[in-house]
Parts: structure tokens; C-alpha cells; sequence
């Protein structure tokens, strides 16, 4: 932004500086004043506005303009000091037009000139030799299926260009001669490339070459087409053409039927016909038989035929060196030369572009045909070079102008020309815009005065001619037609076609500063000055000021509203409304963005877009109407955007409503353009903004702060002043845009590992020497001999690949070994002219969690890789301007490889690690058998002794026994604190009391019965008869067997605990499930009963007595129905507690036989389980019980134990109702049970 008036710049400078200081509330946080409303009635007498008449002043200073230089005018300033100016006559710059060969003007029928371009200089971005290409002498050029560029040079061989880097090819690496004439790519994706030595094929890999020698008809070929069989023919130079039918040639010439032997160009059209252009014999076409041929005397524009292209209409377009260009529609021809516009009549390439326009390149430049009129380009125009010898149109739409000297050039079409004062403009820096009623556009600049563009060239006023001044911030045209000019310091000039009436303060004037000017429905005019408002009539001058309730003394802008009054943009006060009876003013108090405005516009909608310097503001349509009819605003009315919204800058100077319904903003960094400008105001996005700078291709910067810096004309043009001396002032065409239609297409470049760069095919161990030598002088700029090459396969010795892609040679099915872990991966996209506008993502699986931030370089890295098989995924979205989806995320480009393992941690060091393992756990393993064995053996021995003792301690050890039982009760409960096992000790506690009641009894009996037979033995004689010790002795005997039984009975039922407590034996046995259910309900009942808090509950079996024997682990079994019952138990406890008696517990069993399993239920009456605890029951360690009650295994226990039976364990309920554990249990076949 060009800050020329030192009062704006120190205002402008305070605000910046105040921004830096501050950061802004968000919109719903700022307090809000209501405005201030300053009614001029109330104001004192002294400070009303004054209508100030011209008669009470001196006369304004007139100057007649000079048709010729000549004479000098002097006048006394506003300082008193005397200036005197020469009096020149008006410059006049034409804009540059099309000559011929002669250098004379061409003009069309109506003795107007053709403009070159759009008169200015148009963009172009030139490449050479400096950016990497082959050489400034461009032959030919094509764009390939994967969308990319490719260069014949006149000497320096191939150039690729992806975007980025251009690629060289040369007879280094295969390419028969470096001089190409042409370029095509066939069907099968191979390029081709016709030189003057002959014909090269480039299948990605290597160059296949072709000569005379292999049947082609000559060594030169100018053209390569291929037919809709398959076929490529070749024309050459003197030797006719030849048909390569991928083995042999067949070659035609002159005995055939064409026209000449020497052909220069060949081409293919929709029937499947073939053109061939001679050097002087005209053209030929052959439809597979014969030859047809036609010259000038059949209406050909020249018989020497260079340059073909089929239009999409089906019209044949034929270029020629020296006749022009002829359109053929298969019966007749239409011709065109310089005299119709075209550039020249040496036409050596033609392409159609996107939009269907004929482009030509000439001699002396390059020429748009749009169907009625040319439009040619030349060196004026900013191409580098004006022999055009090849055209290529890449994917986004833009041509690619190859040239005889000067390299490359890209054209991004007309959207954007820029003039300077190389075309006639007066100064580089356009201050202000104004169309008169003629059409002419007027350009204020800063410093030269006033330029008048007639679409031919600029007229210039300046001081020389009676211009108040050359520094020309603001124009207006009255309706007479004058045109009015706010100068910088020097007034206010009216331009009436004859003279210069210059205004100043000595005329009433507020100030010499005029920043702004408008008119009125009644024909007054309106200035905005550095010293505030001022409206002038025709007559008088009335000036409001601060003093008078205008909001600031420097007004930028002044807004109509029809027949309702005026919106004012201060420098340093805001925004202020005059009615004509009261100014209401808005500042950052009411909302706005800030009280620096710069700019104002109303939309079509009624909404009021206000620039500030910190922000753009809307007033939306209905507060303005409310601000205009003066209603209360009770809240902050503004919706502001800014650069964290998308603006590229926070500087609005500029805002053009444009034809289209957009909005176009001018700012410190460029323009923004608002394609949706009125969905914002209700959704606050700015999605569908635009963004036109250097940053995103254009040439577009700062922009200036007059009135009208960006301007639309009357055919919808925008014309913007820029505050640069190379763009100057920029001629904006947005119909014109070239936007991308498709996605870019993303592919990956180049693999480096460790960060070096790697020739592939000099790591296979096939000799393959042809792809080898390409690849080698790719990436080492020569072929490597045997001992350079050895140390690189040393090196990576162990790395695989399947194959390599052709073009860009990357390895597939690679596999790197764990010391070359570390990889690069370098990716592009077909973007050729913008690839800056392409962001990417990435990700490799497998090494990133997730995709990485949004990023616009092109290469990726990974280190230290483990082992394993990753996918590199990468996608693209271009950011420039586009249609449709074009903007959207590409689908992924995949990239799959694979690290192996460190030598330490593959699967056969893994499997020695095993090895080694096992050959020293197996003898531990054997010693620790053995010492277990005979462990095992000693405790038998120490068994079958205490088996041995005397009857009489029989007592003695049942007594321990029952002391044993109540310990091991208490270490189960201690073990796994599981109330089950409580419960089975109580059960068993039972149980035992009535063997042991024998043992007593018995014991007893014996004793008594053993103390009468010592009795009856010491009563005997040696010769009595022993028949009552024998009877004492058989009751001893029957009295021992039963003391022996209910011992058993005792020690089994310990043993049963034991085995209980130790999670069984392990062993299944068949065994009657409902006898087990019955047994261990019963334990589990009594044990509940022998507890404390026992409770009364009613047991039901419901037992399908048609169960067989199932296969079971008893012991381990028995603890499932512990466990079920106990928590059965515990939960009607719990509900007994809650409810009170009127509850009565019911727990009931239920066996079912169901075919091949069998089904137990244990179904109880008590609280139920709630949903959220439900899921959780058969997790280890989870219990609802409080404290220490519970452990929370005993039902994750028995879930394991139903499924070591190979059951399943279900759980339903209702809350407050019921609960019902179901286990099913398959049934074993007849023949597995009758095995058992």
C-alpha cells in the first residue's frame, strides 16, 4: 500500500502500531456504545456549516490544454510562493500493434490496428537453460498420459519437466542424436522422438533406436503419428514415409501417389485418415488405398505444409511457411494471414486449447484464434523469444510455448496483464480509476499525472497540460461530462475537453488534499479532504468537519445512498452516516473492525462492506437500513473477517462489487474475491474465497489506497493500481481464469536409502547393460565401470526387488535388510505451471500413527525402521483456483516395502535361541523329575507305615483329623477367601459327626471287650477250651471292621475337602449329576446354616431322573454348585434385609436332558442383577460385596471350570425378581461313555 500523504501515512502508522499492541475480543465479547448521533440544528451558531459562495472569492485558476508545446502559465500557491509551468501539449503512447514483414501497421477492414495481447504484458513464466532445460532452442514439445512435459531441442537432446526438475536425455543414454524434430507418445505409452539421425523409442527403461538400416525410409523424420491399428508412420526428409508396424517398415513415396518425398508433417484425423504436409508439393491424404493430394491450385493457403491440428468441430487446420494457415473441413479451405491478424504467415506448430481457441505459432510470435478474431503474442507481451516453433497444452489448461532461442514459455492465460509506463502510462502507480461515458478509462497516478486509455494507447494530462496536479488520488465525471480530479496538495481540477479549472481553499475549499469525490442524484458533488467533508454544487462550497459531527477530519471514501443521505470513511474516526440534518457515527465502540476505513462498497443485497486496517467489516443490509432511518441499534451490528478467517491481510483497501454478484477485495497482499459474498453474512465461512497474489501465481501485491485503485469497467474488467513499478497497473479478466478441472494425479520420483541416491538396476545381478547404462548416467552422469560398481552392490548386498517402474525407476517388492533402515521418498504431482499450490499429506503404516500435518514439500524420511511391512501412503489437494471437486484430497498413492530383522532377531536366531534353551532345561528338567519321584516315593513309604500302626491310635488320629479339618477350613477361607469353601467346611463338619460317633462307640466296646478276654485268659488253663475268647474275639473283630468302615467314611470325606481345596485331581470319571447336585446343594444348605445370619429357604429340585452318567471332575464340579448356591444364598439374604419377612427365599434346581447336552439351572428369587453389573460378573476379582465379604473369583472360577468340561455358563435376570444361572454341558457320545 502507497502511503503518499504524510497526514494518512502518520495516522496509518499509529493504527499499525496500536494492532500490534492489542488483540480483538471475538465479535460476542465486545462491549457495545450506541452510536453517536450529533444533529446539526442543535449545534451552536457559531460551528453550523457555512455555505461558502465562489463569488466572495478569487476566480479559480483556468488553463487552455496546448495542442502543441509551446508557452508557460505561473500562478501564486497556497504558501504565496509564485510556480510557474511550460506549457506541452498532451503525450500520447500507442500500445503495441501487428506489422508485417515490412513494418507497417496491419489494420483489420475498419483501419483499426490490431493490438498485440491485451496491450499489456501478459503471463508468462519463461524457462532456460538457467532453470535446468536442455537448450533455449525448443523444436518440439508434447505433454505425455501421466502429464508431463517433454522438450525437443535443436541440438541439446530431451528435456522432461514434472513441475519441478527437468530431466535430460541425450545420446549419453541412448538417444540417437541429439537434434529432435519431433515428439509422440503411442498407445502403449512409449515416447518417440524423431531426429535427424532417425527415430528413437524410450520405454522408460532405455532407448531402442531405428535407422535406415533397420528399413526406415530416411534418416531425418519431421513427424511420427500413429493409426488406429497400431501402426506408426514416419515422414522424413526426401525419403517419403514409412509404416512400423512394431517388426518392419513398408515405405511410400512419390510411385505410390504422395505428393513429395520430403515430408515435414504428419497427422491423423477422426475417420482414421492420414495428413501429410510436403516441403513444396503441398499435402497428401491417404485413407489406407490411395493418395489425395492437394495444393494452392485446390485452394491451399501455401504448398509448403509445416504444421497440422484437428480442431474439435473436425476441421483439419494447416499451417504453412509463407502462406498463412488454411482450414479444411474435407471440401474446401478457408484461409487466414497476417492480413486478418494472424502473427505471420510462417506457421510452424497449431494446438487447440481448453476452451476451443486455435493457437498458432509464427515467426513472429504466437497467434489466438477465438472463431471471429486474433489475438497475437509477442516479445512485447513478455514471451521470450518470437519464433514459436512448439505448442503443449498441459492438464490445468495452460500452453507451453517452445521457441527458437529463447527456451520455454508458459502462458497462464489472459486473466491478468499489467501496463506500465513502457505503454504509455503517465506513472507506474495508479492512485485511481475512472470509465467516462465514451467507455475511455482514466488512471490517476501518483506523480504522473492523469492517463486517458482509449483502447489504442494512453493520452496524458499532467501539470503541463493545466493540471492542478500530477499526483491524482480521486476522479468523478459530472454530468455534463467533465471530468473532476482530486489532487494530492494542488486541489481540485475539472477537465472540460478544452481547459483545466483548478479549485483550491482560496475558493472555499476545506483543503488542497482531495481524497475522495462523488456525485450526487442532484448533481452536487462530494469531497472527501485531508480537513473533512465538503460539498460543492456548482456555486458554493459547504464543508463539515469534527466541529460539524463527522467522525474524523481525513475522509477516504464517500458511499451514495440514493435520495437518503451519504456514508463517510474516516482515517482516524470511524465510519459516519449524514443525512443531511444529523451524523451518526460508528467506530470500534459499535463493532467495527476498526476506525481506520479505507474502503466502502454496498453489495447488490444492501449490505455495506467496510475496509479498515485491521479487518474487513459487513454491515449487513437491515442495520444499515436501521442506522439510515435512525433507529436504536441495541447491539453490535458488524461481522468482521480477517486474516485467521482466510483475508491474505488485514489491510482493506479496496472493495468492487463485482457484475458476477462476487465481491472483489483489494489488500496489502493482493486481492481476495468472494465467490458466495452474501452466504458469509449468514454462516461466517470463508470457504469459497479466492486468493490472487504472488503467492499464488499472479501478479498482484500491495494495492493502492485512492479512490477506485481497483475499478470495474462496463465489460466487467477490473482494473487494479498495484505498488509496484513491474506490475504497475493490472488489467483482471476473472472470466478469463484458467482453473484447474481435475485432481492432480501424484507419483512418486525417487527412493533413497541412507540418504543416498541409488542407480536400481546396477543392483541386479542380471546384466542387462542396455537399462543399466540409462539408469548409471541418470544418476551418476555416466556409466560406471566394473570396479565403481562392485563396491555399490557391496554395499547394499542383501537388498531385493522385484522390478523397477518405468520413467521414474522404483524399486517394487522392495526388501531392505535391517541395516539400511533408513529411506527418503521424493513425490510430485503433475501440477506443472503452480506446483507451490499443491499440499500434501503422508503416512507410513506401520511407523506413524497418524497422517501428517498438511505440508507443500515433496519428500518424506524414516530412520531406524523396524523390522516388519510398511505402506507409504501420500495424497494431494491443489489450492489454486479450480471447478468441481478439483480441490479435493486425491485418493492415496500407495508405496509398499519391507525391513527385515537384525541378524539377533530373526526367526532362526530365535529358533537357536529355543535350542539352547532347551538343552539346558531338559536335564534340570530330568534331574528335577527325578528327585520328585523318589520324593514322592519316600512319602509313599512314610504312608504305608502310619497305615501299619497299632488299632488303638485310630482315635487318636481321627481327633487330629477333625482339628485338621477346622485349620484347612480356615486356610481356604484364607486362600481364596471364597464363602464357598466356608460353607463346604460346615457341610463336611456335619457329615463327619456321625462316622466319628462310630468310631467312639466301637473303639469303646473293644476296649471293654479286650479287658474280658485278658480276664478269661488269666481264669484258663493251658488245656481249656478257648470258645469264649474266641466269641469275645469275633465281636472285636465285627466292632474293628466298623470302627475301619466309618474311619474311611471320615478320611474320604477329609480327603474330598483337600482335593476340593487344592482345584481336584483333574481326573473325569462318570458320574451321576443330579446325586452331585444333591449332595453339594445339601452342603452348601447346611454350611449356610451353621454360619451366622443364616436364613430359612425353601429347596426345589425339579431333577430329570433320566440323566445319564456324564463324565465329570466331581471335585472340581462341585465347586460350580457351591458357588452357585452360595451367591444364591447371600443375594436372598440381601433382599430378606431390604424387603423384610413377608419375603420368602425359594431357591430351585433344575436338570434337563436336551439330546446332545444337558442343561442344570439354579434359579433363586433374590434382588437380581442390574445391566451395567451383569457383563461384569464372571471377571476375576469383581464382586458387589463389601469389605472383605468377598474376592470376587468364585464365579470367574467356576465360568473356567463349566468351560474345562467344555460347557457354557449363561446368566438371565430380571431386577428385583429373579436370577438364573443355566449351565449346558454336551453330552459325550454312547461310545465315549461306554469307553470311560
Amino acid at each position: 500500500m502507497k502511503h503518499t500523504l504524510s497526514l494518512l501515512g502518520l495516522a496509518f502508522l499509529l493504527v499499525s502500531c496500536s494492532k500490534e499492541e492489542k488483540t480483538d475480543p471475538p465479535r460476542d465479547q465486545l462491549s457495545f456504545s450506541s452510536p453517536e448521533i450529533i444533529v446539526l440544528a442543535s449545534l451552536p451558531d457559531s460551528i453550523k456549516p457555512e455555505s461558502l459562495r465562489l463569488s466572495g472569492f478569487p476566480p479559480p485558476r483556468v488553463i487552455q490544454i496546448p495542442k502543441q508545446d509551446g508557452g508557460t502559465y505561473t500562478f501564486e500557491d497556497e504558501g504565496g510562493e509564485t510556480q510557474t509551468f511550460q506549457l506541452l501539449a498532451p503525450g500520447r503512447q500507442d500500445l503495441p500493434v501487428l506489422k508485417n514483414e515490412a513494418g507497417e501497421v496491419v489494420k483489420n477492414p475498419n483501419g483499426i490496428p490490431f493490438i498485440l495481447g491485451e496491450g499489456g504484458i501478459a503471463q508468462f513464466r519463461n524457462y532456460s537453460t538457467d532453470d535446468g532445460l536442455a537448450l533455449d532452442a525448443v523444436n518440439t514439445a508434447i505433454l505425455d498420459s501421466r502429464g508431463h512435459l517433454w522438450f525437443g531441442t535443436n541440438g541439446g537432446g530431451i528435456s522432461r519437466y514434472d513441475g519441478s526438475d527437468f530431466t535430460n536425455y541425450t545420446t549419453s543414454q541412448g538417444l540417437i542424436d541429439n537434434a529432435v524434430r519431433t515428439i509422440m507418445e503411442d498407445s502403449k505409452g512409449n515416447i518417440w522422438f524423431g531426429t535427424i539421425n532417425g527415430a528413437s523409442r524410450f520405454d522408460g527403461f532405455s532407448f531402442k533406436n531405428y535407422t535406415t538400416a533397420d528399413g526406415l525410409a530416411n534418416d531425418v523424420v519431421f513427424g511420427i503419428v500413429e493409426d488406429d491399428a497400431g501402426n506408426l508412420w514416419f515422414g522424413t526428409g526426401g525419403g517419403g514415409i514409412s509404416k512400423f508396424d512394431g517388426t518392419t517398415f513398408s515405405n511410400y513415396t512419390t510411385e505410390q501417389g504422395l505428393a513429395d518425398n520430403f515430408v515435414i508433417a504428419v497427422t491423423k484425423d477422426s475417420k482414421g485418415n492420414l495428413y501429410f504436409g510436403t516441403n513444396g508439393s503441398g499435402m497428401s491424404r491417404f485413407d489406407g488405398r490411395t493418395f489425395t493430394n492437394f495444393t494452392e491450385s485446390e485452394g491451399l493457403a501455401g504448398n509448403r505444409v509445416r504444421s497440422f491440428t484437428l480442431g474439435s468441430d473436425g476441421s483439419l487446420w494447416i499451417g504453412t511457411i509463407g502462406g498463412g494457415i488454411s482450414r479444411f473441413d474435407g471440401a474446401r479451405f478457408q484461409n487466414f494471414t497476417i492480413q486478418d491478424g494472424l502473427a505471420d504467415n510462417i506457421v510452424r506448430t497449431i494446438l487447440e486449447d481448453s476452451s476451443g481457441n486455435i493457437w498458432f505459432g509464427t515467426g513472429n510470435g504466437a497467434s489466438r484464434f477465438d472463431g471471429e478474431k486474433f489475438t497475437t503474442y509477442t516479445r512485447d507481451q513478455g514471451m521470450p523469444a518470437n519464433s514459436i516453433l512448439a505448442i503443449a497444452l498441459d492438464k490445468s489448461g495452460k500452453l507451453w510455448f517452445g521457441t527458437d532461442g529463447g527456451g520455454i514459455s508458459r502462458f497462464d492465460g489472459s486473466p491478468f496483464t499489467s501496463f506500465t509506463v513502457n505503454q504509455g502510462l503517465g506513472g507506474n502507480i495508479v492512485m485511481s480509476t475512472l470509465e467516462d461515458q465514451k467507455g475511455n478509462l482514466w488512471f490517476g497516478t501518483a506523480g504522473g499525472g492523469v492517463s486517458v486509455f482509449d483502447g489504442l494507447g494512453f493520452t496524458t494530462y499532467s501539470i503541463s497540460q493545466g493540471l492542478g496536479g500530477d499526483f491524482v488520488y480521486s476522479m468523478i465525471e459530472d454530468q455534463d461530462g467533465s471530468i473532476w480530479m482530486g489532487t494530492a496538495g494542488r486541489g481540485l481540477s475539472k477537465y472540460d475537453g478544452k481547459t483545466f479549472t483548478t479549485y483550491t481553499p482560496s475558493q472555499g475549499l476545506p483543503s488542497n488534499e482531495v481524497l475522495s469525490i462523488v456525485k450526487d442524484l442532484k448533481g452536487n458533488l462530494w469531497l472527501g479532504t485531508e480537513n473533512g467533508l465538503s460539498k460543492f454544487d456548482g456555486a458554493s462550497f459547504t464543508n463539515f468537519g469534527p466541529e460539524q459531527g463527522l467522525a474524523g477530519y481525513a475522509v477516504l471514501k464517500i458511499l451514495i445512498e440514493e435520495n437518503k443521505g451519504i456514508w463517510i470513511a474516516t482515517a482516524d474516526g470511524g465510519l459516519s452516516f449524514f443525512d443531511g440534518e444529523r451524523f451518526t457515527n460508528l467506530g470500534v465502540e459499535q463493532g467495527l473492525a476498526d476506525n481506520a476505513v479505507l474502503s466502502l462498497a454496498k453489495d447488490s443485497e444492501g449490505n455495506l462492506w467496510i475496509g479498515t486496517g485491521n479487518g474487513l467489516s459487513v454491515l449487513p443490509d437491515s442495520f444499515r437500513i436501521a442506522v439510515i432511518e435512525n433507529k436504536k441499534l441495541e447491539q453490535n451490528p458488524f461481522i468482521t473477517f480477517k486474516m485467521e478467517n482466510g483475508l491474505p491481510d488485514n489491510v482493506i483497501l479496496q472493495i468492487v462489487p463485482m457484475t458476477n454478484g462476487k465481491i472483489a477485495v483489494g489488500t496489502n497482499l493482493g486481492i481476495a474475491v468472494f465467490n458466495s459474498p452474501y452466504s458469509i453474512i449468514s454462516d461466517f465461512s470463508l470457504e469459497n474465497l479466492e486468493i490472487f497474489n504472488s503467492n499464488t501465481g499472479y501478479p498482484v501485491k500491495d494495492l493502492t489506497d485512492g479512490q477506485n485503485g481497483m475499478y470495474q469497467d462496463s465489460k466487467g474488467i477490473i482494473w487494479a493500481g498495484t505498488g509496484s513499478n513491474k506490475t504497475a497497473l493490472v488489467r483482471f479478466d476473472y472470466e478469463a481464469l484458467l482453473r484447474n478441472k481435475e485432481k492432480p494425479e501424484i507419483f512418486i520420483k525417487q527412493l533413497r536409502i541412507n540418504e543416498e541416491e541409488i542407480s536400481w538396476e546396477s543392483l541386479q545381478t542380471e546384466e542387462n547393460s542396455i537399462h543399466r547404462k540409462s539408469s548409471e548416467q541418470s544418476v551418476f552422469g555416466q556409466e560406471l565401470t566394473t570396479l565403481e560398481r562392485d563396491p555399490i552392490r557391496e554395499r547394499f548386498k542383501g537388498l531385493k526387488f522385484d522390478e523397477t517402474t518405468p520413467f521414474y525407476p522404483i524399486p517394487q517388492g522392495l526388501v531392505l535388510p535391517y541395516k539400511h533402515n533408513h529411506i527418503n521418498i521424493d513425490f510430485g504431482s503433475n501440477e506443472l505451471a503452480k506446483p507451490y499450490l499443491v499440499e500434501y499429506q503422508y503416512i507410513l503404516e506401520g511407523y506413524d500413527e497418524e497422517w501428517s500435518p498438511i505440508l507443500k514439500k515433496t519428500s518424506a524420511t524414516f530412520g531406524n525402521i523396524h523390522e516388519g511391512e510398511y505402506t507409504f501412503l501420500v495424497r494431494a489437494r491443489f489450492t489454486g483456483s479450480i471447478e468441481g471437486q478439483a480441490g479435493e484430497w486425491t485418493e492415496p498413492l500407495a508405496y509398499s516395502f519391507t525391513v527385515l530383522p537384525p541378524l539377533y532377531r530373526t526367526w532362526w536366531a530365535y529358533l537357536i535361541y529355543t535350542l539352547i534353551f532347551l538343552s539346558f532345561a531338559y536335564p534340570i528338567h530330568r534331574y528335577q523329575r527325578n528327585k520328585a519321584i523318589k520324593q514322592e516315593q519316600e512319602k509313599a513309604r512314610e504312608r504305608e507305615l502310619e497305615q501299619a500302626r497299632e488299632i488303638e491310635k485310630a482315635y487318636t488320629k481321627l481327633e487330629s483329623a477333625h482339628e485338621n479339618l477346622k485349620s484347612t477350613q480356615a486356610q481356604l477361607i484364607q486362600q481364596e477367601k471364597l464363602a464357598s469353601l466356608g460353607q463346604l467346611t460346615a457341610g463336611i463338619a456335619h457329615e463327619i459327626k456321625n462316622p466319628l460317633n462310630f468310631v467312639n462307640n466301637f473303639s469303646g466296646l473293644s476296649l471293654e471287650f479286650l479287658e474280658e478276654v485278658e480276664e478269661e485268659l488269666d481264669k484258663m488253663e493251658e488245656s481249656e477250651p478257648l470258645e469264649n475268647v474266641k466269641d469275645l474275639l469275633a465281636d472285636i473283630k465285627i466292632n474293628l471292621t466298623k470302627i475301619k468302615h466309618h474311619g474311611g467314611r471320615a478320611d474320604g470325606i477329609v480327603k474330598s475337602m483337600l482335593m476340593h481345596s487344592r482345584g481336584g485331581s483333574g481326573a473325569m470319571e462318570p458320574a451321576d449329576v443330579n446325586e452331585v447336585i444333591k449332595e453339594y446343594v445339601n452342603l452348601s444348605f447346611h454350611g449356610m446354616r451353621a454360619n451366622k445370619n443364616p436364613i430359612n429357604v425353601d429347596l426345589v429340585y425339579d431333577l430329570d431322573e433320566s440323566l445319564p452318567k456324564i463324565p465329570l471332575n466331581t471335585e472340581d464340579f462341585s465347586r460350580v454348585i457351591l458357588n452357585l448356591t452360595k451367591n444364591a444364598f447371600d443375594a436372598m439374604r440381601e433382599k430378606i434385609n431390604k424387603v423384610g419377612p413377608e419375603y420368602k427365599a425359594i431357591l430351585k434346581v433344575h436338570t434337563k436332558d436336551c439330546g446332545d447336552k444337558l442343561i442344570i439351572e439354579v434359579e433363586d428369587n433374590g434382588p437380581g442383577v442390574p445391566d451395567d453389573i451383569k457383563d461384569k460378573l464372571l471377571m476375576p476379582f469383581f464382586t458387589t460385596k463389601k469389605g472383605t465379604e468377598g474376592t470376587g473369583l468364585g464365579l470367574s472360577i467356576t465360568h473356567d471350570i463349566i468351560k474345562a468340561h467344555n460347557g457354557v455358563l449363561d446368566i438371565s435376570t430380571v431386577v428385583g425378581e429373579w436370577t438364573k444361572f443355566t449351565i449346558t454341558i454336551p453330552k459325550p457320545s454312547e461310545k465315549t461313555v461306554k469307553e470311560n
